[in-house]
C-alpha cells in the first residue's frame, strides 16, 4: 500500500469537504492518504515516511508569511524532498507556490494587483512534449482562487502551461515536482459554495457578475488530474 501525504495548508484543520475533494480527486487504488499539517508539532518528524505529497492551497501567503513557522517549517519540508527523497510532491495553488520559493523561484502578487477568482482556460506551452505528456494534448479549464502566483521559475523547470492571467500556471521540477496554479479538485459546485462565499467581500457588484458567469463555465481539469495521479503512481513525470 503506497503512502501519500496531503499536507494540509488551511486554517482550519483538514477541513473537510476541501481536503476531500483532494483525495477524491487524486487517489489511486492501492494509495493509503494521511493529512499532516505544518502546524503540527511532529510535522518534520513525520513527513518524511511517505511515498508521495500534495500540498493544498491556502489562504496564507508565501510573501507575507514567509517568516512564520508554518511556511518557514513547509519550505524546509520541501527541500528536504528534493535533496533527501525521490518521493514526488504536487503543490497545488499556495502549494505551487511554496514549492517555486522554496527551491529557488519568486512569488509575486497577481497581475495589477487583482485576486483571480472564477474559471480560466489554459494553453498547453511547446515545452509540453505531448510524446512524453500525452495529457497535455487536451483542453484544460480549471478553477482559480488566488492573489499571488509564480513570477519566476527555479533553474531547471519546465514550463508546461499558461493562462491570460498567470504566465506559470503548471510547471514542472526534476520530473516529480508539479506546480499547479489552479484548482483541479474543484468543480463549479464547490466554486460556488466554497470559494465564492470565503471572498464575496473583496470584490464589486461588476466583478462579481463576471465571477458569477465564470462559475457557470464547463470545466475540463481531467488531464490536469491524470497528469498528477501518474506522477503519484510512477514517482516521475
Amino acid at each position: 500500500m503506497k503512502k501519500i501525504a496531503l499536507i494540509w495548508c488551511g486554517d482550519i484543520p483538514g477541513e473537510k469537504s476541501l481536503s476531500e475533494s483532494i483525495e477524491r480527486a487524486l487517489r489511486s487504488d492501492g494509495q493509503r492518504w494521511d493529512i499532516l499539517s505544518p502546524n503540527d508539532k511532529d510535522f518534520l518528524a513525520r513527513a518524511p515516511h511517505y511515498e508521495g505529497y500534495v500540498i493544498s492551497g491556502s489562504p496564507k501567503s508565501v510573501i507575507e508569511d514567509a517568516e512564520s513557522p508554518f511556511v518557514k517549517k513547509l519550505f524546509i519540508f520541501i527541500r528536504e524532498v528534493y535533496e533527501h527523497s525521490l518521493s514526488p510532491i504536487i503543490g497545488l495553488c499556495f502549494g505551487s507556490q511554496a514549492i517555486a520559493v522554496a527551491l529557488g523561484g519568486k512569488v509575486k502578487r497577481n497581475l495589477g494587483g487583482h485576486f483571480k477568482l472564477g474559471v480560466e482556460s489554459l494553453t498547453w506551452n511547446a515545452t509540453a512534449d505531448s510524446s512524453r505528456w500525452p495529457e497535455t494534448t487536451l483542453p484544460a479549464v480549471l478553477v482559480k482562487s488566488h492573489g499571488e502566483c509564480v513570477s519566476l521559475l527555479p533553474r531547471g523547470s519546465i514550463q508546461l502551461a499558461s493562462s491570460i492571467t498567470t504566465e506559470n500556471e503548471i510547471f514542472l521540477i526534476d520530473e516529480r515536482f508539479l506546480g499547479i496554479q489552479g484548482h483541479p479538485e474543484a468543480n463549479n459546485h464547490l466554486l460556488r459554495q466554497g470559494f465564492m462565499p470565503y471572498y464575496e467581500s473583496m470584490f464589486d457588484n461588476e466583478q462579481w457578475l463576471v465571477i458569477e458567469r465564470e462559475s457557470k463555465q464547463e470545466l475540463h481539469s481531467q488531464p490536469v488530474l491524470d497528469l498528477g495521479r501518474r506522477l503519484l503512481n510512477r514517482g516521475r513525470l
